[in-house]
């Protein structure tokens, strides 16, 4: 069960948005114009779908959940199946709560400040700001829909990803997927589907838990 709720856990989703990428490293007007389209973004809610690949699993992990965000620092991340968790930021202030006993309880542990630290980048990603880690290369490719492949650059990533790519929608430069390679048989994809922009979220969203 410990290795079961680590496939699941947030941190592995939130740790997917650290790829603050350094303009030094793609075309600097192509993320200036991402920034500046991110700046209309005020509430983002979407369902998702992350599947967990890796070679000791004769099939992949499958989970759903529900994701909110609204400007300027507000987040939530909420699993659903199969094993409910649920982390928010708000305020400044960052919990975490998984299901036990029938209800939800707070995560008291280390942790939490790790998925601070986390979903802090996550709203500066959201903000369209790409230049806050050098940790990535990033390459820029516009077709069908916008791709960013970010590669490491330090050698303390080495075996721990290979690569990350994310897919934009090209209309809205909302994220459509994600998948994070940390070999050619584990990897990690998440689908994001039924994205609202713009709609109005009930601050409870960001209060409550129940």
């Amino acid at each position: 069960m410990k290795i079961h709720r680590t496939l699941y856990s947030p941190v592995i989703i939130a740790g997917i948005f650290l790829v603050m990428v350094s303009l030094s490293h793609a075309g600097t007007g192509d993320f200036e114009k991402l920034r500046k389209e991110s700046a209309n973004i005020k509430t983002i809610q979407s369902s998702f779908t992350q599947k967990k690949t890796m070679k000791i699993l004769s099939k992949p992990l499958v989970s759903e959940g529900r994701f909110y965000y609204a400007a300027p620092d507000s987040l939530r991340w909420e699993y659903l199946k199969p094993l409910r968790s649920i982390v928010i930021t708000h305020k400044n202030n960052t919990k975490r709560y998984m299901a036990s006993g029938g209800k939800m309880v707070e995560d008291k542990t280390g942790g939490t400040q790790a998925m601070k630290i986390v979903l802090d980048e996550v709203t500066s990603w959201m903000k369209g700001k790409f230049d806050q880690n050098p940790s990535f290369k990033a390459t820029f490719h516009e077709g069908t829909n916008i791709r960013i492949i970010l590669t490491p650059t330090e050698k303390s990533m080495a075996g721990m990803i290979e690569k990350i790519e994310i897919i934009l929608s090209p209309k809205t430069s909302i994220v459509k997927s994600v998948k994070i390679t940390e070999s050619a048989n584990n990897f990690t994809q998440i689908d994001f589907n039924n994205v609202e922009i713009n709609k109005a979220i009930n601050p409870s969203v960001f209060q409550d838990v129940e």
